[in-house]
C-alpha cells in the first residue's frame, strides 16, 4: 500500500486565501444609496394644548371671596338701608358709606361695625372690578358712586360735586343744593317785630 503524505497548510496559504477573498468582494456591483426622487413623509399629528395657570387657585379663592362678600351685602341691606331711613349714613363721593351720626349706646356700636364692614366688602368689589376691568380704582369708585347716588331714597344724605373743583358737598336725595348754612340769628329791630293787639279801653 502506498501512502501519500499531505504537506501542512501554511500560514502563507491561509493569507493567499483570504486576499483571494477579498479580491472577489471587490468585484462586487456597487448598490446605490441615494435615491431617484425625494422621499416624502406623510405626518398627521393631533396637537392637543392644555394650559396650567399657576395663579388658579388664586382666582378661585378669589371667585369665593367675592360672592361671600355679595352674601354678606345682601344679608346687612335692610340694616343698612335703616341707617339711610334715620339719617345716621349717607353715601359719598368713594362709593363707600359715611356715618353722619352716631346714636348713642348699643345701637351706636352696631352702626359703626355695619357700615365698617359693609365698606370692607364694597372695597373688594371695587378692586376686582378694577382688575377685571383694567382701570383705575377711583374710577370705579367714581361710577358706584354716581349709580349709588341715582339710586339713593329721597331725603336719604349723598355727597355731591362741591362748587369748587374737587370739592363735594352733602345733600338730601331730591334736592338740587345743599341747605344753606343759617345765620346767626340777629336780634329783631323794632320795626320787624310784630304788631301786638292791645286792648281797647
Amino acid at each position: 500500500m502506498i501512502t501519500v503524505s499531505r504537506p501542512e497548510r501554511t500560514p502563507n496559504v491561509t493569507l493567499l486565501l483570504v486576499c483571494g477573498l477579498l479580491a472577489a468582494c471587490k468585484q462586487m456591483p456597487e448598490v446605490p444609496i441615494t435615491t431617484p426622487k425625494p422621499l416624502e413623509v406623510n405626518l398627521n399629528m393631533r396637537l392637543d394644548v392644555y394650559q396650567y395657570r399657576g395663579d388658579e387657585p388664586a382666582d378661585k379663592e378669589a371667585g369665593k371671596a367675592l360672592d361671600e362678600a355679595n352674601t354678606r351685602m345682601r344679608n346687612r341691606m335692610a340694616e343698612i338701608f335703616n341707617f339711610k331711613a334715620n339719617e345716621l349714613v349717607g353715601e359719598n363721593h368713594r362709593g363707600l358709606l359715611d356715618i353722619r351720626q352716631v346714636p348713642a349706646g348699643k345701637w351706636g356700636e352696631d352702626v359703626k361695625k355695619q357700615v365698617s364692614a359693609e365698606n370692607e366688602d364694597r372695597m373688594l368689589l371695587m378692586r376686582q372690578k378694577a382688575k377685571d376691568s383694567s382701570r383705575a380704582l377711583q374710577e370705579v369708585q367714581d361710577e358706584q358712586w354716581k349709580i349709588r347716588t341715582r339710586q339713593a331714597n329721597a331725603k336719604e344724605w349723598i355727597e355731591v360735586p362741591g362748587k369748587n373743583p374737587g370739592t363735594f358737598q352733602w345733600i338730601r336725595a331730591g334736592e338740587t343744593t345743599a341747605e344753606p348754612e343759617k345765620p346767626a340769628e340777629e336780634p329783631a329791630k323794632e320795626a320787624d317785630k310784630p304788631v301786638e293787639a292791645k286792648p281797647v279801653p
